[in-house]
């Protein structure tokens, strides 16, 4: 069996307090009050359906006391007491969170049938609200549920680039370990700009994925151990286009699409694909060139044997302005690089 409706009579008159009480309990749980202060004390004890409270009242006054009580306990509902009434009355208890209010003397259908709107509001409320509880926590699962398949997506799709990494190193093997050392070198530049934790993770991933487009160049193009002839190296020229048609489709590889797309501009803007200059070009696209040029420098090629650092160093400062952004090499002269050549 239901527990009855809790209600709480306020009047610092004992002959109204009494007479809500005698009308009300015969059919809900009363409790009563003679001022402000106790009332707020039961309100701060046990939790109330509702209400019903007088205007004028030593101490606390009615109106004040509508207002601390919403505060304590804004669902429970609150029916004012008057001796006479006036629309400003009215006006000011609705306008406070009251439900209705009631005249002295009483009438017992009255009382009965206001007190009776009260707890059928409150009920509904009840159930809105505990409606909400259960759809906030439908959403808070949905929330983790989008957030397992987000990661579960980013974790097959980076197991497919590593598949393609790996396909990329079979038909170059140049490019086997390469993706790693420019992963290190760029992490080094970014951090000796000072670059942000979440700007470190963007270009983290743009080095992973900077040669990806590799996969659509021809292996004999790849594996060619003379320079490229003009031609040929118009298709090698397109492989940062086509990384970035990779990746541009992944949602949270946003940020590292340009990063791939302009990682071999040169800042003085002779580089390709669209021949960006400066800082039109994105900051983690001139850092992948510097990281890009130096493990070149230090890995032995078909076409040319490594260098040791001092000679990457001399590059670097020679073509400082040209080739790379001269922040860039700045920061890269700091760096400890490899003494032993990269076979």
């Amino acid at each position: 069996m239901a527990e009855p409706s809790r209600i709480l009579v306020v009047d610092d008159e004992l002959g109204p307090r009494e007479a809500l009480r005698l009308i009300l309990q015969d059919h809900y749980e009363i409790a009563t009050a003679q001022n402000g202060h106790q009332a707020l004390d039961h309100l701060a004890d046990r939790e109330f359906d509702l209400v019903i409270m007088d205007i004028r009242m030593p101490g606390i006054n009615g109106i004040d006391l509508l207002a601390e009580a919403k505060k304590k306990a804004p669902d429970t509902e609150v029916v004012m007491i008057t001796a006479y009434a006036s629309v400003e009355t009215a006006a000011s208890a609705l306008r406070h969170g009251a439900l209705d209010y009631l005249i002295k003397p009483f009438d017992r259908k009255l009382v009965l049938d206001v007190v009776q709107k009260g707890l059928i509001r409150r009920a509904e409320s009840r159930k809105i609200k505990g409606r909400l509880e259960e759809l906030q926590l439908v959403n808070q699962s949905l929330r983790h549920e989008i957030e397992r398949a987000s990661i579960n997506i980013q974790r097959h799709y980076l197991e497919t680039v590593s598949s393609l990494v790996a396909a990329i190193d079979a038909k170059d093997s140049y490019t086997k370990s390469h993706q790693e050392r420019v992963v290190m070198f760029a992490m080094l530049l970014g951090a000796e700009l000072g670059l942000s934790a979440g700007e470190l993770g963007v270009l983290q991933q743009a080095a992973v994925l900077h040669d990806i487009g590799k996969i659509g160049v021809p292996e004999q193009i790849l594996r060619k151990p003379e320079h490229l002839i003009p031609e040929e190296f118009d298709v090698i020229k397109q492989h940062p286009v086509i990384g970035a048609e990779i990746i541009s489709p992944v949602r949270f590889l946003s940020e590292v699409v340009s990063i791939v797309l302009h990682h071999h501009e040169r800042f003085n803007g002779g580089g390709y694909p669209d021949g960006l200059k400066g800082e039109l070009i994105p900051l983690g696209a001139r850092i992948l060139a510097v990281a890009d040029a130096v493990d070149a420098m230090l890995s032995n090629r078909p076409y040319a044997p490594a260098k040791t650092v001092a000679q990457v160093h001399e590059e670097l400062r020679r073509c400082s302005g040209t080739q790379f952004d001269p922040q860039l090499v700045r920061a890269a002269l700091k760096m400890d690089l490899p003494s032993r050549r990269i076979r």
